[in-house]
């Protein structure tokens, strides 16, 4: 190892190994390595070689000049000449940081690929929603077109029907248009409240022979026309809620609307 060296820095060495015994102990275990590798490697040396290799290290311990002094070395170019005898150390902390540091960065943007994973997988299955609603909505206009070319193309009256004053459903609101001459009835529903599964809301033309039911009314289907059985004489409309599929009499208890002609 001091054979790599140059004269001042073996020099050096030697000096800064006198000075410091960590600088000696390193020299130490080298020389061990050494003789352990050349035991490994080859035949063991002879006595003769061996004399050869303590006398050079006697050469270089023993101060060339009695009265020479020793004179310190700076800690910076210690701490080279450590660097030099043992570079592995080094080499093996910085290894160990970049590892740490790939392992981080690794983890970071895991983490970020998920996040942006579930945020993609979320803005996928909005559009999809909203291309399903406009879907739906467009339908609703074309058959909202149809009815109204069929609303305009007619004689239709309207008949405004609420829920005012009646103890039911006071905000309801429902509209029915009604051509006398065809006797056709469209229904258009602005508010009704949901009902259980074991209901239904019934319109009823109310005539010279009664109350006769019309149709069944849809109460989530607003502001579209619905259409419901031909009325030939009626002087009011309502809606009462009534079991599933309707009866025969409406039940004025449960009335919810009413509208006169």
């Amino acid at each position: 190892m001091l054979g790599e060296l140059s004269e001042r820095e073996r020099e050096e060495v030697l000096t800064m190994a006198k000075l410091h015994p960590e600088i000696q102990d390193e020299l130490d275990q080298i020389e061990e390595a050494m003789f352990n590798f050349d035991n490994l490697s080859g035949p063991a040396p002879s006595d003769e070689v061996k004399n050869k290799i303590f006398a050079s290290l006697e050469e270089d311990f023993a101060p060339q000049n009695q009265e020479r002094k020793i004179s310190p070395v700076p800690v910076a170019e210690s701490q080279t000449i450590i660097a030099k005898l043992n570079p592995w150390k080094t080499y093996t902390v910085a290894a160990s940081l970049v590892a740490f540091l790939a392992i981080g960065a690794a983890i970071f943007y895991a983490n970020k690929y998920t996040t942006v994973e579930s945020q993609l997988t979320a803005l996928v299955q909005q559009n999809t929603q909203l291309a399903e609603d406009l879907q739906t909505n467009q339908v609703k206009m074309e058959s909202l077109d149809i009815q109204m070319d069929q609303l305009l193309s007619g004689n239709f009256e309207r008949v405004f029907m609420k829920g005012e004053g009646l103890p039911t459903q006071e905000d309801a609101r429902v509209d029915v248009f009604w051509d006398r001459n065809s006797q056709e009835v469209l229904l258009s529903v602005n508010i009704l409240a949901a009902l259980d599964s074991e209901s239904d809301y019934q319109l009823w033309a109310i005539g010279a022979d009664g109350p006769v039911g019309i149709g069944i009314v849809n109460p989530e289907d607003k502001l579209t026309l619905q259409a419901m059985q031909d009325a030939g004489d009626a002087a009011a409309f309502a809606i009462t809620i009534e079991p599933k599929g309707g009866s025969v009499k409406p039940n004025l208890e449960k009335l919810v609307v009413l509208g006169e002609v």
